[in-house]
């Protein structure tokens, strides 16, 4: 049993615990590094795709033709999904690095600075045409394209794995780890829905031509204004964290062994929660994030009105907000993260059921996302928590204590899903005829269109959804019971005690 006693102690089993020193500042920063880090995760997987189809090769803005700028979206699309899929297997070998990191600022920070700095030059890049070389040169465009997408994929990585790699650091035992999850969901959960709220109206308001249709999303001047904004609000929330956050001594991290690249994979391959929470969560975030990529075509081209999906960032802002604060209540209402996670789940499929037939209701379309989203950051912390617990599960089995590779798994993870999902979405809009110039009614006007679009933003992620929770019910038994007989096992196997580990 693990809960809280008062706001200076946690009780662990039997034995009670203080809070660590500066524990509550380690929470603000950390959090901001999160809302900063989700601004720009939601940019970069959900909307650089929408700037790709509607904007980067618009005949009406470039002069080209629509074969070409079809053929031209297709390419980036194409090249975005194989750039994603080839660094996969680098993010285990980044994983290594940072656990093998050692300096001043401890194995994280550098990371998160290193990542945030470079990262966000090269999103503001990408959300440009370079100059114009998209369509003057659009062979020199693709190759500079490639390489900065490459490069900010990679320094990407180093970030989300550094930063999400902090927890087991910040925290040691699981009350501690709650808190910190708790915090940086609804900071996450919180620029997420920032980012809903404001893109339609910062992109038009900063667009040369102000009085727009609802269905015209903005120009390129106001995408670039836009992603100037993301970047500067990702950097300054790395920074404070790498300023306020601070890692606690634990005789579980002191450990001076370096990592190889074969300790990385073993680590990740003799660990059979970790990978069988890999599989559901993988399942899980590609199912939320095709859904989730599809909002602003779904506003645009089937309900009719792109403004109207500012509506969603607030519903964001206030569900996330409520769910996340409501997530220690609901974890024992439900006895642990493992039933929670299968309660979360049926209620997500619901919603998507509501939606996909709510056709232009809009009252009824928002019934349906209430229930889709609301599950949503409950079981992001879910699984966190339970892949931060599978650390001392890996340690207690290899031998080798690995934060950084074991935490790799769930930003690997997140950038499949995104490498899958922006080939889906940049496929499925040249499909269902939804680029450039296209309106609701032009997409309408083409028998099977809206149907062939539901089954892909709805069809497929209730899909992926249920096959998630099976592997979840069946295959993970890392509860908050489980995670706490590992402690007492790493406690007598290196001969300390609980209230060693988090000091």
């Amino acid at each position: 049993m693990i809960n809280q006693q008062d706001s200076n102690t946690f009780i662990h089993g039997d034995i009670v615990m203080e809070k660590p020193k500066g524990f509550g500042k380690t929470l603000f920063s950390y959090a901001c590094g999160a809302f900063g880090h989700d601004v720009f995760y939601a940019a970069l997987s959900s909307y650089l795709i929408m700037f790709i189809t509607s904007q980067l090769f618009n005949p009406g803005q470039t002069g080209i033709s629509e074969a070409t700028s079809e053929k031209m979206i297709a390419i980036v699309t194409t090249m975005l999904f194989v750039l994603r899929f080839v660094e996969l297997i680098i993010d285990p070998m980044i994983g290594g690095v940072v656990d093998n990191t050692r300096s001043r600022w401890g194995k994280f920070k550098p990371w998160i600075l290193f990542g945030g700095t470079i990262g966000s030059v090269c999103i503001v890049l990408l959300f440009t045409d370079l100059g114009g070389l998209s369509t003057s040169n659009p062979l020199l465009y693709i190759i500079l394209f490639i390489v900065i997408f490459a490069v900010l994929d990679i320094v990407y990585s180093f970030k989300d794995i550094a930063f999400w790699g902090m927890i087991p650091a910040l925290a040691t035992n699981s009350a501690q780890r709650e808190s910190v999850g708790v915090f940086a969901r609804i900071a996450s959960t919180l620029g997420q829905s920032i980012v809903a709220f404001s893109i339609v109206p910062v992109v038009i308001y900063f667009s040369k031509n102000h009085t727009q249709s609802a269905t015209v999303i903005g120009d390129k001047q106001g995408w670039l204004v836009f992603a100037i904004l993301v970047a500067a609000v990702s950097l300054i929330g790395g920074i404070i964290t790498v300023i306020g956050a601070k890692e606690q001594s634990s005789a579980l991290r002191q450990t001076t062994e370096k990592t190889s690249i074969l300790k990385v994979f073993k680590a990740i391959g003799h660990n059979d929660q970790l990978l069988w929470l890999a599989v559901s969560y993988g399942l899980f975030a590609l199912g939320y994030v095709i859904c989730s990529s599809f909002l602003l075509y779904y506003f645009t081209y089937i309900f009719g009105d792109a403004t109207s999906f500012a509506i969603i960032g607030t519903l964001n802002l206030a569900l996330g907000f409520v769910a996340v604060a409501l997530f220690p209540v609901l974890s024992r209402l439900f006895k642990g993260r493992k039933n929670l996670f299968f309660v979360g789940i049926i209620v997500m499929v619901i919603g998507l059921i509501i939606f996909g037939l709510a056709g232009k209701n809009l009252p009824i379309i928002l019934t349906g996302y209430v229930l889709f989203f609301f599950p949503y950051p409950i079981l992001f912390v879910c699984v966190l928590l339970m892949l931060t617990d599978s650390v001392e599960y890996g340690q207690l089995k290899t031998g080798t204590r690995s934060e950084g590779t074991t935490l790799c798994v769930r930003p690997l993870l997140d950038k499949l899903a995104g490498a899958i999902s922006n080939g889906v979405v940049g496929f499925t809009a040249i499909w269902v005829a939804m680029t450039n110039n296209a309106t609701a009614q032009s997409v309408a006007a083409a028998p099977g269109n809206v149907m062939k679009f539901k089954i892909i933003m709805f069809g497929i992620p209730i899909i992926l959804f249920i096959l998630s929770v099976i592997v979840f019910m069946k295959k993970v038994k890392l509860t908050e019971k489980f995670h706490d007989e590992v402690l007492d096992k790493l406690c007598t196997k290196l001969g300390v005690t609980k209230n060693e580990i988090s000091s």
